[in-house]
């Protein structure tokens, strides 16, 4: 075969090897991007600017905040009647809110619908809002959503109207039939769905208050993509204490990294000092979050540092504690956390054995007063959790404190979530 020849069939070859590589990998944004998911829904709800007239019955949802990675989430409620009247009454509703590898979908089935004491009825209302992940490209729609029966001031409406249909109520306001709201951007979409929404703007013979809004079956839904192979959550704080899980002190100085981080700047929290007595007193408290997404890496840390603390007179002291908390991910799939912390120059009464920075988890009884931990760490699939000094009171003491009352100083936690470990 002739040099040119092939050298010419070689070029074939490695280009036709170099083709099936590339339609045999996985796509580049596939390897570097997390999915989010949230969806929702509820029954009724009416309110006048922030004071709520009637709540938002049969409430569910999956995905707070920016969403949430959990494929196959399910939530579902029913709620067998609502008497609001004369805002509003209904048979049963129910709703759900699930997820699924590409989609969210919320849903509201409300029966019996009477508002405004017969001015607007319905057999059944069904609101539907779906948004989902096609290729790539993130989509919403409102199908499923419909009407049974519905009459408005006595007029039947057939069919589902078409979106953000309008219908004047004289002696009321007006109502928005089958409304939609949409959410459309590079990386998120998203899609509320309120099947009906009086809006009350004039005065009534049934007292109903100017500016009231009543929604009817509400459904909402939500993707966002973002690019990187998790997102975070980690918050630190320097003192909070708990009485048989009820907070009596919050947490002091907290500072909190967002799922999508903040850019690698570090937040910063801090107070000169703290007064808890007998359970705590401090000095300066200062608490720190920061955290990243790219395509490559996802991190957060977090960070307590407490001078000075002194806790149940003299009982734990400290010169310095340190709480440090991190968390990264480069693939979704492999989490690493770290610990940072230490102590300066610690002292627990009657305890010279437990020396001035003890390894982590160590645990001590103190007598007639409960169980101390000196650098407890709780290690989760998704978290580290750094509790660098934690008190249980299980026994009587010289105090008064209440047995189960639980003193935390200087705490530091860091997660991660992505959707191979949501």
């Amino acid at each position: 075969m002739p040099r040119k020849e092939r050298s010419s069939t070689l070029l074939a070859h490695l280009l036709w090897a170099m083709l099936i590589l590339i339609a045999t990998s996985a796509p580049v944004w596939a390897q570097d991007q997390t999915l989010l998911f949230k969806a929702g829904g509820y029954g009724t709800y009416a309110f006048v600017g922030k004071t709520v007239e009637l709540g938002k019955t049969a409430a569910v949802s999956v995905g707070g905040g920016c969403g949430t990675p959990e494929e196959n989430a399910s939530k579902e409620k029913t709620v067998l009647t609502v008497n609001g009247a004369p805002l509003a009454a209904t048979g049963v509703i129910n709703t759900s809110a699930t997820t699924s590898a590409t989609a969210a979908t919320g849903t509201s089935d409300v029966h019996q619908v009477n508002l405004l004491a017969g001015a607007i009825t319905a057999d059944e209302v069904m609101a539907v809002s779906t948004t989902s992940d096609t290729g790539g490209t993130l989509g919403s729609s409102a199908a499923g959503s419909n009407f049974v029966n519905l009459v408005v001031l006595g007029i039947p409406i057939t069919g589902t109207p078409a979106p953000n249909t309008t219908i004047a109520l004289p002696l009321f306001g007006y109502v928005v039939l089958n409304e939609q709201i949409p959410l459309s951007k590079k990386e998120k979409a998203g899609l509320t769905v309120n099947m009906i929404h009086v809006y009350i703007n004039t005065k009534n013979a049934l007292g109903i208050p100017l500016n009231t809004q009543i929604i009817v079956a509400d459904a909402h839904s939500g993707l966002a993509e973002v690019s990187g192979p998790g997102v975070l959550d980690g918050t630190a704080f320097g003192t909070k204490v708990n009485v048989a899980h009820l907070v009596t002190s919050s947490a002091t100085a907290p500072a909190s990294v967002g799922c999508m981080g903040n850019d690698g700047k570090v937040k910063t929290n801090s107070v000169a000092s703290v007064n808890l007595s007998p359970l705590a007193t401090s000095g300066t408290i200062t608490d720190t979050a920061e955290g990243d997404v790219t395509p490559s890496l996802a991190q957060s840390q977090t960070t307590s540092t407490v001078e000075a603390p002194n806790i149940l007179s003299a009982t734990v002291t400290a010169d310095v504690i340190l709480a440090s908390a991190g968390a990264s991910t480069s693939d979704g799939t492999t989490f690493t956390f770290s610990d940072g912390s230490a102590f300066t120059n610690l002292a627990v009464a009657g305890h010279p054995e437990i020396g001035a920075n003890p390894p982590p988890n160590t645990q001590v009884d103190l007598a007639g007063l409960g169980t101390l931990w000196l650098h407890r760490v709780i290690q989760k699939r998704n978290s580290i959790e750094i509790r660098m000094v934690e008190l249980e009171v299980n026994q009587a003491n010289v105090f008064g404190i209440a047995i189960g009352t639980d003193i935390k100083v200087a705490d530091a936690e860091a997660s991660l979530h992505s959707n191979a470990k949501p």
